[in-house]
């Protein structure tokens, strides 16, 4: 089966920004508790699951007009402000950086 292209669906990837940097890859993690209720002899009466903070990590390109993202700088990536905790250089050319950014999802943007 052949595909056809007609114009209605698109290919290849957007070219997605943060803060005027091109991202290259973007990851989200979800992470949760769970915590087992007991009543007063520490017989189980059941457990719960508390939801933990969504951790991402993503890739960027600098270009050499642009500053580099700091530890607390709040960003937003695809309507989400996302706090910075982790920011490595991964590599270095004349025109531009590639950094590796760590973070988690503000709750209350």
């Amino acid at each position: 089966m052949a595909i056809t292209q007609d114009g209605s669906q698109e290919f290849g990837i957007q070219t997605p920004t943060i803060e005027g940097f091109i991202v290259e890859s973007f990851s989200k993690s979800f992470s949760s508790n769970r915590v087992d209720l007991d009543d007063g002899n520490g017989e189980p009466l059941g457990s719960v699951t508390i939801p933990g903070r969504v951790e991402v990590s993503l890739t960027v390109q600098v270009g050499s007009g642009n500053t580099t993202p700091t530890i607390g700088q709040e960003v937003v990536y695809n309507t989400e402000n996302i706090i910075i905790t982790d920011v490595s250089v991964d590599e270095s050319s004349a025109d531009y950086t590639r950094l590796s950014l760590s973070g988690y999802i503000k709750i209350n943007p």
